[in-house]
């Protein structure tokens, strides 16, 4: 009988919480993601690399090299980070948008302040504000 309790444990566990697998690997996105934008890879993310970072994302994101990524041009930005710079809700991002958005994410992710992002800062922001 205790096997059968077990058993219905584990399957209440595992269908209760469907996105417990997709948890680890959201993480190992957002520590992969991590790395490549820490370009001298001494585990601290700055400001100046997370700018490089953005305008390299930029870049990529504007196919049509428009000098604006358009809301289909969005698709291709896995990490979600571009959404949220349309703040004039026009389904264009300006380079201006992006660059202010990422300011916005490293103030944000710099817990203390100190001008770096420690990779623990960076996945705790993603912990909380996208819930994985």
């Amino acid at each position: 009988m205790s096997n059968l309790f077990g058993i219905l444990v584990l399957m209440m566990i595992l269908l209760g919480n469907n996105n417990l697998f997709a948890q680890a690997q959201d993480l190992s996105v957002v520590n992969a993601e991590f790395r490549n934008i820490d370009v001298n890879k001494d585990a601290l993310i700055t400001a100046d690399e997370m700018q490089a970072y953005q305008v390299q994302k930029f870049n990529d994101l504007d196919k049509d090299k428009s000098n604006a990524i358009e809301i289909n041009e969005l698709d291709a930005d896995s990490t979600g980070m571009h959404k949220a710079a349309d703040k004039n809700q026009d389904e264009l991002i300006t380079s201006q948008e992006s660059s202010s958005q990422f300011n916005e994410y490293f103030k944000q992710m710099d817990k203390d302040q100190d001008g770096k992002i420690t990779e623990a800062e960076y996945t705790d922001y993603w912990k909380l504000n996208y819930k994985f």
